[in-house]
């Protein structure tokens, strides 16, 4: 009885709460820890995962000149990072200024039309920046949202002609004065006709190679020396085949062959 009063009946509660709370901490530490990697792939990649919208708050927030003046800042850069070869940097400029384009509300014809000039200078610098990056799909997504434009056609003539999509390249090119994007077009058809000629010939004299008769002479022998061997061991190979035929008449079921066996 005394030692059921000496005994803590506290003790496993505490072990019990004290189990929770380093679980607790272990759980803290793990989020914290996926947030700062979090902030730093958005950091590394332009902030694109990064869901913080302070910076559109702000440009819906800012007067549409500000946000008009920003953007066409942003275009510029852009078409100097363009001109310096940094195309990472350039799209992120020609990116943000777009951004721009979607946050601002003017309330006048004048505003509206500068606003659609950024727009359409940095759309086109986000193609060109596109075809330089090898990324033509990019590119051609970028020309089609600017629509009477010949610096536009032009650039979805180039990114048609990159994919191989020559109706609609030559499509983009009815109306536009380029013959040297004409003479590429259509030496990269020819070319594209002659590899398609060429695969196919491959693979239909592929199908129908006859398979080629093995000789009896081993293949270490020398070319040249072959033909010659060949013609001086064609009694043997004559005189085996015949001693094959032999043997596959006397194994026959033939009565012919039996009987003669028999009196054999």
């Amino acid at each position: 009885m005394a030692a059921a009063e000496d005994y803590d009946w506290t003790r496993p509660y505490r072990t019990w709460e004290a189990t929770l709370k380093k679980q607790d901490d272990e759980e803290d530490a793990a989020a914290a820890t996926k947030r700062r990697e979090a902030a730093a792939a958005a950091a590394a990649c332009g902030g694109c995962r990064n869901l913080d919208r302070t910076e559109e708050r702000a440009l819906f927030a800012q007067p549409v000149h500000e946000t008009l003046k920003g953007a066409q800042l942003a275009v510029e850069r852009g078409d100097r990072m363009f001109h310096e070869g940094r195309l990472e940097r350039s799209i992120q400029w020609y990116e943000k200024a777009l951004v721009a384009y979607d946050y601002a509300f003017p309330e006048d014809g004048e505003t509206q039309r500068l606003l659609d000039a950024m727009r359409r200078d940095a759309l086109l610098g986000s193609a060109r920046v596109y075809l330089e990056a090898k990324l033509p799909r990019a590119a051609l997504r970028s020309c089609r949202e600017v629509s009477g434009n010949d610096e536009a056609r032009l650039l979805e003539a180039r990114a048609c002609r990159e994919l191989d999509l020559f109706d609609e390249a030559r499509t983009a090119l009815s109306d536009i004065d380029a013959p040297r994007e004409r003479a590429l077009l259509q030496a990269r058809e020819r070319a594209y006709a002659t590899n398609s000629k060429v695969v196919s010939k491959r693979i239909v004299g592929g199908l129908h190679q006859k398979k080629l008769q093995k000789g009896i002479l081993p293949a270490s022998i020398p070319a040249c020396q072959r033909d010659e061997l060949d013609d001086a061991a064609q009694p043997i190979k004559t005189a085996a085949e015949a001693f094959s035929s032999l043997v596959e008449t006397l194994d026959g079921d033939d009565i012919k062959d039996r009987s003669s066996l028999m009196c054999t």
